[in-house]
């Protein structure tokens, strides 16, 4: 039987074991760098600031400090408004704060809409957003209950016009439609190209003086019309000649595409777009500067104010959501956190005390403290009452920025010489003059934030400060009155007080204790006593008095009663006693 040996070469099975190993370490290698790393990136947050109610200084407060403290690991600001409109200088300081901010600022525009000073604070976002039902505009300033004289009323609606077109410079929204919300004479119309972009036309006298073109994202180009722009640098041309080179450089005004403003659709539906919702007036004949298809987009005369469809035509603002989260999907972010911004505890009292109201009670309780603790002896509670509430007043207000350090330091030192005026110089003369015109300086500046008001917003501060001061003053004049005339005279105030009083006329005197010793000492009368005169006791000469009796000089008497410096005497009969006594 023949056996067959079956051999194996082991060289080559080792080395097929290598290859094989070696790919399979380097197949794993390469998968584990090519193969994406499946950890999420860290979500960023998005902070929803509220711009509600009315615009007052304490919404300020709270957009500074969003901007400056809470935005800074933050990928973009939403600022929620709804509001009719406020203090205006309170929404300038608003719009500043936000141009500051290092992030995208985003205007949600819901609830009440942005009226007035609202519509200043959209126009200094990055981008505007509206809830479909909203509006925007009609930002012309206004003083309730007083009318505005009209150099005063175009001061105030120039430096509005210039702020929105400064503002639309710097964020790439429409400066003629800002100005057109703050001006009721101008008058603009629109076309709409098929690329989605919009031309404002700005329509002043009958003429085209100024176009802005913008898409959803565009920059400023606006300018004179050719006509009239020959006209500023060739005043001889002909009026014909102008209409003729008008008609040359009609539409070849050099601007800067946009794109459409269409949006992505989002999980909630979107309005469905329609394809007008603006006037269908058409440009007058007598303007052949503007396209044949212009449309009217606000009349002279009246105050421009615009829906939400009405701004997404006119490509002011960027999208229709229904809700911040919608919006913000629209714009791009789709992994995010929102996190909403609150007034703190500090910033809710301080807007509370810095209320007309409350500001004159605390004006009036330091006043009236301080008042208090001058006319009564010592350090008690008035005055501390009287220190803490002038400090919760003026720190609310520095707080707010509404005061200065000068004006707490005019207060003090007004305070300061009032009280040398009343205990260190006599009579009143220029200390106390000084002091009362340092303390109300300190009270107006603090009230005030221009030393001389210049615009409207200026004076509806001064009449604001002035309701402060009346309220201070009519409580004070009323506590003053009520505490020295009609307090003491009350059940509570006799509790507190003692109300019996000790007159001389009633028999009262208060007498020394030589004075009470002198009762009962014998001398002899100096002069004719008819009945007063006087007396020698001792070494002593009195100014004596007898109940009614005329003695003769030389009659022993004797001191039967003392009443301060009154001394009664009785005639002695025996004079034995007399030289007893001496």
């Amino acid at each position: 039987m023949i056996r067959i040996r079956q051999t194996t070469n082991m060289p080559f099975r080792t080395l097929l074991l290598s290859v094989g190993f070696f790919f399979l370490f380097a197949s794993t290698l390469f998968f584990s760098y090519a193969t994406p790393s499946t950890e999420e990136k860290p979500v960023k947050n998005i902070l929803v600031c509220p711009v509600e109610g009315e615009i007052r200084d304490s919404v300020s407060v709270l957009v500074d400090r969003v901007v400056t403290e809470e935005s800074k690991d933050a990928e973009a600001i939403v600022f929620t408004i709804d509001t009719f409109g406020g203090r205006v200088d309170s929404a300038i300081d608003i719009a500043s704060s936000i141009l500051k901010a290092r992030v995208p600022t985003i205007a949600y525009v819901t609830g009440k809409g942005a009226i007035s000073a609202g519509a200043l604070i959209a126009y200094a976002c990055d981008t505007i957003i509206m809830e479909p039902g909203v509006n925007i505009g009609a930002s012309t300033p206004v003083m309730p209950g007083v009318e505005m004289s009209e150099s005063m009323n175009e001061k105030s609606m120039s430096f509005l016009r210039a702020k929105y077109r400064a503002l639309g410079e710097e964020k790439g929204h429409n400066p003629l439609i800002g100005e057109a919300m703050v001006d009721p004479r101008i008058e603009l119309y629109y076309t709409k190209s098929g690329d989605g972009s919009v031309t404002v036309f700005k329509v002043e006298q009958g003429r085209v003086i100024e176009k802005y073109r913008s898409g959803s994202f565009s920059v400023l180009t606006a300018s004179l019309s050719p006509g009239a722009l020959i006209a500023s640098a060739a005043p001889g041309f002909s009026q014909d000649s102008l209409k003729e080179v008008e008609k040359l450089f009609r539409g070849t005004h050099p601007s800067t595409d946009g794109f459409s403003g269409s949006s992505p659709q989002d999980k909630k539906p979107e309005p469905p777009a329609e394809k007008s919702h603006l006037p269908a007036s058409s440009a007058p004949d007598l303007l052949p500067e503007l396209p044949s298809d212009a449309r009217l987009l606000s009349p002279a005369g009246n105050l421009l104010t615009l829906t939400a469809r009405e701004a997404q035509e006119v490509a002011l603002v960027t999208y229709l959501a229904y809700s911040v989260e919608q919006g913000l999907k629209q714009l791009g972010y789709t992994s995010f956190t929102s996190v909403a911004m609150k007034m703190t505890l500090p910033e809710k009292i301080f807007s509370f005390l810095t209320s007309p109201l409350i500001a004159g009670l605390l004006l009036l309780c330091g006043v009236a403290g301080i008042y208090i603790e001058i006319k009564t002896p010592g350090i008690g509670l008035p005055g501390l009452i009287g220190v803490v509430c002038l400090s919760l007043y003026f720190g609310s207000r520095l707080i707010f920025g509404l005061a200065s350090w000068l004006d707490l330091l005019l207060v003090i030192v007004g305070i300061i010489l009032i009280i040398a005026e009343i205990f260190f110089i006599p009579g009143f003369g220029v200390t106390g003059i000084t002091g009362i015109l340092c303390l109300f300086a300190g009270i107006y500046l603090s009230l005030m934030r221009v030393p001389i008001p210049t615009y409207s917003w200026d004076f509806d501060r001064l009449r604001d400060g002035g309701i402060t001061l009346l309220v201070a003053g009519s409580l004070f004049i009323a506590f003053v009155v009520l505490t020295w005339k009609y307090f003491p005279r009350s059940s509570f105030a006799r509790g507190l007080l003692l109300a019996d009083a000790q007159f001389a006329e009633a028999g009262y005197t208060v007498q020394t204790r030589e004075e009470q010793g002198a009762i009962g000492q014998i001398g002899i009368t100096a002069s004719m006593l008819r009945p007063a005169g006087k007396g020698r006791f001792g070494n002593k000469t009195l100014d004596i008095v007898t109940e009614g009796d005329f003695l003769d000089p030389g009659t022993p008497v004797e001191i039967i009663l003392v009443e301060g410096n009154r001394y009664v005497v009785r005639q002695r009969a025996d004079k034995e006693s007399l030289h007893e006594q001496q």
